[in-house]
Formats: structure tokens, C-alpha cells, sequence
């Protein structure tokens, strides 16, 4: 329980109230319940759906939605994408793009890749209706925090010394990746069954081709891009979903 409430405090703002004394290993070890994790955030989101669709029709709910995954996850994955967008946009090498990502203000292209990532989601969830929507806004923070861990296994610290992302890029155990997927799987199975699974199949594609860009310009990953991965996976499964409605899979 201690490790759950350890990963629920770092990829959420619930309140959990106590002082955990995490170790380095503990964080590692606390991948295995980032899908749960994902399904706790997924559940607050589609609830404020839910609510914002009985006061007010048209885009309201999905824009209380957005509001919520905010909320409950103080941006955290949101500020990695910006800070990965400035960075490997900048057209410089890559110690000064890990420098620039280091920066706490936001530059031109993490301000347009916020208002991208949001207006995208916006659009794609005022598409959907039904299962389909509730699917997607259930299950995209599940496969994003599922597939981070994929990630993170496969991949290095980009970043000479230590950081908070290289405590999960070196310290992961196989074992808590292959049940940490798994879990993902039942939960995605289980909710959205095969339209999920071929949501995660694809988004999985995804997941790597986005690995193979950030090698290509860092050799590594760090904490910033495996945040902006979160925020490129959730849109990825949304969009696929869409997509399967749209031709008639869902």
C-alpha cells in the first residue's frame, strides 16, 4: 500500500496525507501501479464528464474534463511537454537542449505545444459520443501510463548525474514492467475491450516511433520527455479511438 500511495502522490495531486519517506527504489518500484494510477485519473475525469453533461450540452463537459485531468494531475505531464518542445525544437545540440529543458520558463514552442495538445483533445472528445467517449477519456491515461513504463524500461538517462526521471530509467526491474503491463492490459481489456486493445496495439506503435525521434536528438530520455510522452500517448489513444468510430469499429 505504501508503494501505491507513493505513486498515486507523484503522478497525482490527491491529498494523501502522510509523510512517506519514499527511497529512490521505492519509486521505481511504484511503475507497477502507474495504470492503476491512470485509472483513478481516467475515473475523476469521465465522472466530471458525466456531471458537466447533465448541466450543459455541447463542448462544456469536454471542456470540464480537460480542466479536471488538470487538476488532479497538477500538470505534471503538461509541463514535461513543454519543456521537451523548447528543448528538441530549438535546433541546437544536445547539451543545450538538455540545458534549455532544465529552463522553468516556458518558450514559444512549449506554449504552442500546450495549446496544441489541448485544442487536439478538445476537438477529438467533441467528436465522440457514448462508450466511445466514455472509453476514451477512461482508458487514454491508463495506456499513456502503461506505455511510460514500456518506456522507461527500454530506454537510458539522457542526463549525466542523477535526476528525478533517471530514478525511474535505472532503478525499473523487468518484473515490475511486465506486471505493470499486464495490469494495464486486463484494466484496457476489461473496459474497453477489443476496440481497447487495438487502441493500445497502436498506440504502442507510437510509443516508439517517439522514442526513435527523442534518440535521434537527446541519446536518451529524461524526466521531460517521458511527461511529454504521457501527454502524446492519451492524445494517441483518443485519436484512434475517434478514428474507429469514425469507421465504424466502435
Amino acid at each position: 500500500m505504501r508503494i501505491f500511495l507513493i505513486a498515486l502522490q507523484f503522478l497525482t495531486r490527491i491529498p494523501v496525507g502522510k509523510d512517506l519517506k519514499a527511497t529512490e527504489e521505492d519509486f521505481a518500484k511504484g511503475v507497477v501501479y502507474f495504470p492503476i494510477v491512470g485509472l483513478i485519473i481516467g475515473a475523476f475525469n469521465l465522472t466530471i464528464l458525466v456531471t458537466a453533461s447533465k448541466l450543459l450540452g455541447g463542448v462544456f463537459p469536454v471542456i470540464c474534463c480537460l480542466i479536471a485531468g488538470t487538476a488532479i494531475t497538477g500538470g505534471l505531464h503538461v509541463d514535461g511537454l513543454a519543456d521537451t518542445c523548447d528543448g528538441v525544437f530549438s535546433a541546437r545540440n544536445k547539451e543545450k537542449m538538455l540545458e534549455i529543458m532544465r529552463d522553468s520558463r516556458i518558450g514559444t514552442n512549449g506554449t504552442i505545444a500546450i495549446l496544441f495538445d489541448y485544442l487536439i483533445r478538445m476537438s477529438l472528445l467533441s467528436m465522440l459520443t457514448g462508450k466511445a467517449l466514455y472509453g476514451a477519456v477512461l482508458l487514454s491515461p491508463v495506456a499513456a501510463r502503461m506505455l511510460m513504463v514500456l518506456l522507461i524500461k527500454t530506454s537510458t538517462y539522457a542526463r549525466s548525474g542523477s535526476g528525478l526521471g533517471g530514478l525511474y530509467l535505472e532503478k525499473q526491474t523487468m518484473k515490475d514492467t511486465v506486471l505493470a503491463a499486464a495490469i494495464g492490459f486486463v484494466i484496457i481489456l476489461g473496459f474497453g475491450q477489443i476496440w481497447g486493445i487495438i487502441a493500445l496495439g497502436l498506440s504502442t506503435v507510437i510509443c516508439f516511433l517517439y522514442r526513435s525521434f527523442i534518440y535521434s536528438k537527446l541519446q536518451g530520455m529524461t524526466g521531460d520527455t517521458l511527461g511529454a510522452a504521457n501527454e502524446i500517448l492519451e492524445v494517441s489513444f483518443i485519436l484512434i479511438a475517434a478514428v474507429m468510430v469514425g469507421r465504424g469499429i466502435i
